[in-house]
């Protein structure tokens, strides 16, 4: 199995349809192909052979022509986020040993300060970039030039620390693929956008299965929620990949029945339903979709918004996703009871990149452990309970910030909110939010306590509130719970 194939399959049947676009120019399968071709007969002109080949880049279309270029040619492409550190890049570069780099000219001085013995090509607009002059001479190859089993190298968003090399296999994706048709009752997958970093899981793997599917993928350099409903407004039945932050932003500038969007799908953080209900009212007649999966895991439940009645729910299990919740024995919980969720599909990765200690640490069997707490209902649907590395002890209990933030969420005034613990004599763990307020209104103390009390547990209920102009997110749009801790650190001192 191999993801390139259907994409030559496209070119040959519909050469003319535009499989990429963005606001400077439409790439037909045919010459999208035409370009894949080319790439790959360039890294195996450099003496590529299933070796990596790292891409620095923001969202354009060369991004997509190397990506794919690199596994036409057995490579192993590794895309890496721009808005990284130079000590994450160092780090990363280190790690990967990529034998080809392909950035923009804006990172590539950087990228040459570095200590890699890579091949350095520029982007640019102008002929002059290093990237086409190497590609000009270069003709495409007739044949399917290798192929491995290996998809790509991604990276973990971060939220907590240092990111980890996930590896993909063809086949997790293109079972992922299936589950999407399976799963999204969509009318047509003609034109797809994914607003997000191309370099993250959500908007990779919606490029990927838009290609895969014969439609249209629009591309934006950055997220802009002007531009993406000024483009759903231009071209109707646009199914969107985004995450609930774009949706926020989305919101706050939409008129109702403006756009004739055919499906928002969710995923990368907790939709919240007072943020669903609003959603259902300014985009009417759209689908909506919330998904909850990893990069590990690929997909592992989801439910349809506008059919289904399950506030604070993760979805059912995806057609294929066995699922198993387990205590600290390994044993299974009974229904309505928390414990460890894990999962067994054709879809989850294949392991941490050199990280052989931490990848054996996820599997048990043949299962993934996915670090969330979950409970199950008698309908087979699945709640978050929290991550089991931000768990809180307080009083000798357990809490789980996600929990809490969910409720916190309902209330209007609160725009966004992080909950985690101040070191306490007392307490262990003082119960803290951070709260972004979305308007001039305040609640107190207590105010948020009785609030809490109506939903969960009293020990559970922040015992302070600390006010913030706005978080820190990490690129792929979910806060930043490690640099937010830093911060709290720094400014409680």
């Amino acid at each position: 199995m191999n993801v390139i194939v259907p994409i030559l399959r496209h070119a040959a049947e519909q050469p003319d349809k535009i499989a990429l676009s963005d606001k400077h120019q439409s790439v037909t399968y045919s010459a999208l192909v035409n370009r894949i071709q080319r790439i790959a007969r360039g890294l195996k002109q450099h003496g590529l052979n299933h070796d990596h080949v790292a891409i620095l880049s923001t969202n354009r279309i060369e991004f997509v022509e190397v990506f794919l270029g690199a596994i036409y040619a057995g490579c192993v492409p590794i895309p890496m986020d721009p808005k990284w550190s130079n000590t994450e890049v160092k780090a990363i570069l280190k790690q990967c040993q990529p034998k080809m780099i392909f950035t923009e000219a804006a990172f590539a001085q950087n990228l040459e300060m570095q200590d890699s013995e890579a091949q350095i090509l520029s982007f640019a607009s102008e002929e002059e970039g290093s990237y086409q002059r190497w590609l000009d001479p270069l003709q495409p190859e007739a044949e399917i030039v290798d192929i491995n089993e290996l998809l790509f190298i991604g990276f973990t968003s971060g939220t907590t620390g240092l990111p980890k090399g996930f590896i993909r296999t063809h086949t997790s994706w293109i079972k992922s693929f299936e589950a999407t048709s399976d799963a999204f009752q969509l009318d047509a997958m003609e034109h797809i956008m994914a607003p997000g970093p191309l370099v993250h899981s959500l908007s990779l793997f919606a490029l990927i299965q838009c290609l895969y599917s014969g439609a249209t993928f629009h591309i934006l350099q950055h997220f802009d929620a002007k531009k993406v409903l000024q483009l759903c407004h231009r071209i109707p039945d646009m199914i969107l990949f985004v995450v609930p932050t774009m949706i926020e932003s989305m919101m706050q500038i939409a008129m109702a029945d403006e756009t004739r969007i055919q499906a928002l799908i969710s995923s990368g953080g907790k939709w919240n339903d007072l943020s669903k209900s609003r959603c259902k009212e300014i985009f009417r007649g759209a689908k909506l979709y919330e998904y909850y999966g990893s990069s590990e895991a690929s997909y592992i439940s989801y439910w349809d918004i506008l059919a289904e009645n399950k506030p604070n729910s993760v979805g059912r299990p995806f057609k294929g996703v066995e699922i198993s919740i387990r205590d600290e024995y390994l044993q299974e919980v009974p229904i309505g009871c928390t414990g460890q969720l894990y999962i067994r599909s054709d879809m989850i990765f294949k392991g941490y990149y050199q990280l052989p200690d931490e990848t054996t640490a996820v599997f048990q069997d043949g299962w993934l452990i996915t670090g969330d707490n979950m409970y199950q209902d008698h309908d087979n649907y699945l709640y978050m309970a929290g991550r089991s590395k931000n768990m809180m002890v307080t009083g000798g209990l357990n809490v789980f910030p996600e929990e809490i933030e969910s409720v916190l969420l309902q209330i209007p005034e609160i725009q966004e909110v992080m909950i985690f613990g101040v070191p306490d004599d007392y307490w262990g763990e003082l119960v803290t939010a951070i709260i972004q307020w979305s308007g001039e209104q305040r609640l107190s103390i207590e105010e948020i306590k009785s609030y809490c009390r109506q939903h969960v547990a009293s020990y559970k209920a922040p015992k302070q509130i600390i006010t913030v102009d706005q978080f820190i997110y990490t690129s792929s749009g979910k806060v930043a719970r490690q640099a937010m801790k830093d911060y709290m650190k720094r400014v409680m001192v």
